[in-house]
């Protein structure tokens, strides 16, 4: 299963990633679904296996990152304390992925701590990731505008 497979899992003590795998539940969607809406309480996390998923936001105007990777987490808003989707998430192509229930991986955390600590902490780190890579397309996105002429209306 993908689950093992994926950095955030990598190096867990074999009999708590067995109990992480029983409680993976591999999902298909079709494409245009609806997987969440931004708002919505986030009860779990996905990792990708195949296809593409579109998150999006909006609020006015709006952003759009698209997942294509197998392995990508997504739905990490899950494991944060306010526990709200901060995007929707709406598949694009056929879309195949594994989904962890919150509540199953709390029980595991409860029972395991230092196991919950170490994927808490990795999940910073795809969640700085992620971060730095909106912040750096954002300076693209500022240093292709000013570069550009201005348009002159006379």
């Amino acid at each position: 299963m993908i689950a093992k497979e994926i950095d955030l899992f990598k190096g867990i003590d074999f009999a708590v990633m067995e109990q992480i795998t029983e409680i993976c539940i591999g999902e298909s969607f079709k494409p245009g679904t609806t997987l969440f809406k931004r708002g919505e309480d986030a009860r779990a996390l996905y990792i990708l296996e195949e296809g593409t998923l579109k998150l999006e936001v909006e609020d006015g105007s709006s952003l759009t990152f698209s997942l294509t990777e197998p392995g990508t987490l997504f739905g990490w808003s899950s494991l944060a304390e306010a526990g709200k989707y901060t995007a929707s998430g709406l598949s694009v192509t056929d879309l195949k992925v594994v989904k962890i229930e919150k509540r199953q991986l709390e029980k595991i955390f409860k029972q395991h701590p230092d196991i919950g600590l170490k994927i808490m902490r990795r999940m910073v780190d795809v969640f700085s990731s992620r971060l730095s890579n909106a912040y750096q397309a954002y300076l693209d996105l500022l240093s292709f505008q000013d570069s550009q002429p201005i348009p002159s209306y006379g």
